[in-house]
């Protein structure tokens, strides 16, 4: 089976190498990756198979935790302008 590496991005989380001085929280923001919530106090990244290899580059163990397909995201879960400006003027 072959996926084309286009269509997932990986869920992983990425720890620094002992010889990396840099925090890799900060790194992770400084790369610019999508970062997400993760129990554990440890740093969760959404990446593609390209960041994969700028972090090995820039020191850092990365361990793949899941696959996850790139899809359109569903359209029941896009707000409209009316819902939007009633949720607006409902906090203000």
């Amino acid at each position: 089976m072959t996926v084309d590496p286009r269509s997932v991005r990986f869920e992983a989380t990425v720890h620094p190498a002992a010889e990396l001085t840099a925090d890799v929280a900060q790194l992770a923001a400084d790369l610019d990756l999508d970062r997400v919530p993760d129990q554990a106090g440890d740093v969760r990244v959404l990446i593609d198979l390209d960041e994969v290899v700028r972090l090995l580059d820039q020191g850092v163990h990365v361990h793949l935790q899941a696959a996850v397909p790139v899809r359109p995201l569903d359209a029941d879960l896009i707000m409209g302008d009316d819902a939007a400006r009633a949720w607006i003027e409902g906090q203000l």
